[in-house]
């Protein structure tokens, strides 16, 4: 499978509905329908998050206030559409603090997208 590397600049967001702007993003990295994100805070882990169709449980609803920078620049990517995985890269504890601000569950909801979150080192 061949690789296609994008610089943040190229991509167009405003074709989107994402509720959000990507913020502190050096560059991205696209594969399949999966786009990993490199920010300026670091890269030693990831803040993973899946976009999902169908809700096998209850998804817990996630207010604008619960969501720090990394889950919003995460979300403003997976809003758009052909991409269901979005790798935030950051440091390990932006990636901590970030889920420490959801409820713990399996399943979340913003406006109308569901969505799982978890971190990868």
């Amino acid at each position: 499978m061949r690789r296609k590397s994008d610089d943040v600049l190229d991509l167009d967001l405003d074709e989107s509905e994402s509720p959000f702007e990507p913020v502190d993003v050096l560059g991205t990295e696209h594969e399949g329908d999966t786009l990993t994100i490199y920010t300026m805070s670091g890269g030693g882990a990831s803040l993973v998050l899946s976009a999902e169709e169908d809700a096998l449980s209850h998804p817990v609803a996630v207010d604008e206030s619960d969501l720090t920078a990394p889950l919003r620049t995460g979300l403003s990517y997976l809003f758009r559409d052909g991409i269901r995985t979005v790798r935030v890269r950051v440091s390990p504890d932006s990636a901590t603090d970030a889920l420490a601000t959801l409820d713990s569950a399996s399943l979340y909801r913003y406006d109308e997208l569901l969505f799982t979150s978890k971190i990868e080192n």
